[in-house]
């Protein structure tokens, strides 16, 4: 699905620094690849035209991010797969703190940040990954730009299918349609319970 980067927002919100570093934690300081975020809300629109366009979109995610030197080849010149696959990780995980902090993500209304930090590596998996490059991109300074286009949720399962985008300013393109399953979280007593064995 190609995604439009150039839609009507009604409010863009800078992500704090505190939240991209919290949830970028997780990676090598070499493979910190995004550095700033802005969650692009979308303009309003009437209801049945929202269902049908639409479906279950909530907003954009949009990054700023700069690889000066991969973290696991010789410079190649530009972005390439392995790094695509990097900063949509890194650009879904931080959406994903910020639709549950801002409680903007139904399908995950009972939790909060601790409870996402705590499933943040073990619960979320990708089912289905395709990319395609359309222009070479300037890896040294380039943006990112994600969606959630459609979720659902069954059981102790919820399914989201993600579609993102990365450009530079000289018209290099990536782009790509992530589905992703998450195991969601078990009841907050059982949590509770895990803590307290590991903290014994």
């Amino acid at each position: 699905m190609v995604i439009n980067i150039n839609q009507k927002f009604s409010n863009v919100d800078n992500v704090s620094q505190d939240l991209v570093e919290r949830f970028i934690e997780p990676y090598k300081e070499n493979c910190k690849y995004l550095k700033q975020a802005r969650f692009q809300y979308l303009a309003p629109i009437d209801l049945s035209e929202k269902l049908e366009s639409r479906n279950q979109e909530i907003g954009y995610m949009q990054a700023d991010f700069s690889i000066p030197e991969s973290c696991y080849i010789a410079d190649t010149g530009h972005f390439n797969s392995v790094e695509f696959n990097i900063c949509y990780n890194q650009l879904f995980y931080l959406m994903i703190a910020y639709l549950v902090q801002n409680k903007l993500f139904k399908v995950m209304a009972d939790w909060d940040l601790e409870t996402y930090k705590y499933y943040q590596l073990s619960n979320f998996l990708i089912s289905r990954f395709s990319s395609i490059f359309r222009k070479p991109i300037n890896s040294d300074n380039f943006q990112g730009t994600l969606y959630i286009n459609k979720y659902s949720a069954r059981g102790h399962l919820i399914m989201l299918k993600t579609s993102c985008a990365f450009y530079d300013q000289n018209g290099g393109w990536a782009e790509g349609d992530i589905n992703i399953a998450v195991l969601n979280r078990e009841s907050e007593k059982n949590l509770n319970e895990t803590k307290e064995v590991v903290v014994t």
